[in-house]
């Protein structure tokens, strides 16, 4: 059975990205970008612990989620308050079209967007799974059916691997999560609902700008 690195420590905290996911979206439905990022830096946590099984997921979204930070600090870190307003803002201003020194905020959330239909549906699959489930297959059908459309073959092929090293589920969050296990399981449905709408209507922003596609 695949064991991650011995010095994997029990770090990653589900009630952090359960509170982001919450607070993200308020009651009109805007989507607060810090928030957000709350949970995604606490979601990269887990692919960072892992080590060189996820290394390259992890670098890729710190990467996305340093972009949107810096806007959100810069000097027209009003307009990116909340998603909406970042991409009503990037849209006029024809930001998502042109080349800039600091990324597109639309462009790097929409890397985050597509990962996280990922995560939220592993999550799901997990949790509807049995204790002794190989993780990495459910990884690697969850992948395939949602983020695999992205990626270029040699992605694909690196994620093959890394999730090929996943343990069984039980093993996964007792070796991964600061909760016992039978919490950690509660709170992986608690993740999933939270964020499912956080995802569906970030999904519905892009789709009325016709930003799906974005390159």
């Amino acid at each position: 059975m695949a064991k991650f690195p011995d010095n994997v420590q029990h770090d990653f905290n589900l009630e952090v990205v359960h509170r982001g996911f919450l607070q993200c979206r308020q009651s009109d439905d805007q989507l607060v970008l810090t928030d957000y990022l709350e949970a995604y830096h606490e979601l990269n946590r887990f692919f960072r612990l892992s080590g060189r099984l996820f290394g390259f997921v992890a670098n890729d979204l710190e990467e996305k989620i340093h972009v949107l930070e810096s806007h959100l600090n810069g000097p027209n870190g009003k307009n990116y308050r909340t998603i909406q307003l970042m991409i009503e803002f990037e849209v006029t201003n024809n930001i998502t079209k042109t080349k800039h020194k600091l990324p597109s905020g639309s462009r790097s959330l929409l890397r985050l967007h597509r990962g996280l239909e990922f995560i939220l549906e592993f999550m799901r699959r997990l949790g509807n799974s049995s204790d002794d489930d190989r993780s990495s297959v459910i990884a690697a059908d969850t992948y395939r059916d949602t983020l695999s459309k992205y990626h270029p073959w040699i992605v694909q092929k690196m994620a093959g691997v890394a999730m090929y090293m996943l343990p069984s589920r039980r093993q996964l969050f007792e070796t991964m999560c600061r909760h016992d296990y039978t919490h950690a399981l509660e709170l992986l449905s608690s993740v999933v609902n939270a964020g499912k709408p956080v995802y569906d209507t970030t999904q519905n922003i892009y789709a009325e700008y016709g930003l799906l596609d974005l390159p």
